[in-house]
């Protein structure tokens, strides 16, 4: 495209392949709004942006370690694999309620026996998913720090694959606690301001056992390849996107209310406390 050419921003890609994670390939809404990012995207670092729908976070960062994605948006501790692995590095930071941190929070039903960590003994545990920050790992290696028996508290823990359904079992009641994200003021580090039962809009009053975090927000990461001036380029042009009306398609696509630079330091508060627990790795 000729207007990147006045720009003289370097190119690298005939193709940029970015890469997003949902089970819901057939997902028109999804793949729609994601056209539409990649297209506005394409337009102003002057190059075709190709954007790929994978099943899971593992398959994109096998095809990130493959070389044959580009950049891709995945959670914190998915992108700590990245480093660690030396496969791709944070470049954007995702943010929510005007922040680029969050707090995980354990919840039970506010009317049952429930109380505090202390009646966590013989309970059923919803969680997201063995590599969710907010819905499992923080969570487990808080309770760790704390002293807290992981043996003796849970008779039951089950992975529900997003924070939607496990506050759902919890307030349905074939969970007894759960581990979900939550925002807080940051004036008033005490108020929470959303969770995710409030964004979900899920008819129950729970009652929060603790918080713990703060935990990075998800990140797209850039292949490890990537010139620096070519990370420079992606997020002007992140930053030009937010002045497009094609942003109301990348909030759907990232939920998430804008982007802002980040690099490693984003994640290493993070990368300290989970290693305080046994996880499975990303094949």
């Amino acid at each position: 495209m000729s207007c990147a050419t006045s720009k003289l921003r370097p190119v690298r890609f005939p193709i940029l392949r970015l890469g997003v994670a949902s089970t819901d390939n057939s997902n028109r809404e999804l793949r729609a709004n994601l056209n539409k990012v990649g297209h506005a995207l394409g337009y102003e670092l002057g190059t075709a942006v190709k954007c790929q729908i994978e099943p899971s976070h593992a398959r994109l960062l096998g095809l990130l370690a493959q070389g044959q994605l580009d950049a891709a948006w995945v959670p914190p501790v998915v992108a700590l694999d990245c480093v660690e692995k030396r496969v791709a590095r944070p470049t954007l930071a995702l943010v929510r309620q005007d922040a680029t941190m969050y707090h995980s929070v354990l919840f039970s039903l506010d009317n049952t026996k429930i109380k505090s960590l202390a009646d966590l003994h013989d309970v059923r545990a919803a969680w997201v998913g063995p590599e969710s920050a907010s819905g499992y790992l923080v969570p487990m290696a808080s309770l760790r720090t704390m002293g807290v028996s992981l043996f003796k508290a849970f008779s039951k823990q089950t992975f529900l694959g997003s924070h939607d359904a496990v506050t759902q079992a919890v307030a349905d009641g074939t969970a007894d606690i759960g581990a979900s994200y939550a925002h807080f003021d940051p004036a008033d580090t005490h108020r929470m301001v959303s969770a995710s039962w409030t964004e979900h809009k899920v008819d129950a009053s729970f009652r929060v056992l603790f918080a713990a975090g703060p935990i990075p927000s998800d990140v797209i990461v850039t292949h490890r390849s990537m010139y620096e001036g070519h990370q420079h380029a992606l997020v002007a042009a992140f930053d030009w996107l937010a002045t497009r009306p094609e942003i109301e398609a990348a909030r759907a696509v990232f939920r998430c209310d804008g982007f802002r630079s980040c690099g490693e330091e984003h994640l290493r508060g993070l990368g300290k406390l989970i290693r305080l627990i046994d996880r499975p790795t990303l094949d």
